[in-house]
């Protein structure tokens, strides 16, 4: 549906900048003893950080109209998580589907108006994903997201996601 809705996939490292997880997640992530590089420090507690690096990519190639996602897995701490033949103690590795959409709803065409994707755009992929009839969205505030303009994702009156607008000091300091 992702792909239909005209959003491209992301394939991200799970070794991140650790300024990403301090600006873009609220968990604690695992620090990497050994890494390959300094940028490479920590494992991904969330997917934002990929998804905003992408858009700031595409953005310094002039590209106007942005629609990423990813599917991953993400590195959590949980203190009950035992060790087993793909876990590892101490952790699990949740997988995520995140996604990120920017610029004009729709390629320029001289019959439409040109209008940039808003929160109810991105709240309809949603919809059009998930089944409308158990999902909910509670305003919510998420420390990557913007105050105000933010909402905790409930499916079958469970927790699932966020969904909302970059918040304005991660807009300004990754352009």
């Amino acid at each position: 549906l992702l792909v239909a809705a005209g959003y491209q996939e992301l394939v991200n490292y799970a070794f991140v900048d650790a300024q990403w997880e301090r600006d873009f997640a609220s968990g604690e992530p695992v620090r990497v003893l050994n890494p390959i590089a300094a940028q490479f420090g920590v494992m991904r507690t969330g997917l934002i950080g990929g998804l905003v690096a992408a858009l700031k990519y595409n953005l310094n190639r002039k590209a106007g109209r942005v629609r990423v996602y990813e599917l991953g897995k993400v590195f959590v701490r949980d203190a009950a998580a035992a060790d087993g033949p793909l876990a590892v103690r101490g952790g699990r590795q949740p997988a995520r589907l995140a996604g990120l959409a920017y610029g004009p709803v729709d390629d320029e065409q001289w019959g439409l108006p040109s209008r940039d994707v808003d929160f109810f755009d991105a709240k309809g992929d949603l919809e059009g994903m998930l089944p409308r009839e158990a999902l909910r969205f509670e305003p919510a505030p998420h420390p990557a997201l913007h105050p105000g303009r933010s909402a905790r994702v409930v499916l079958a009156g469970e927790p699932v996601g966020w969904i909302g607008e970059l918040h304005p000091r991660w807009q300004q300091k990754y352009e």
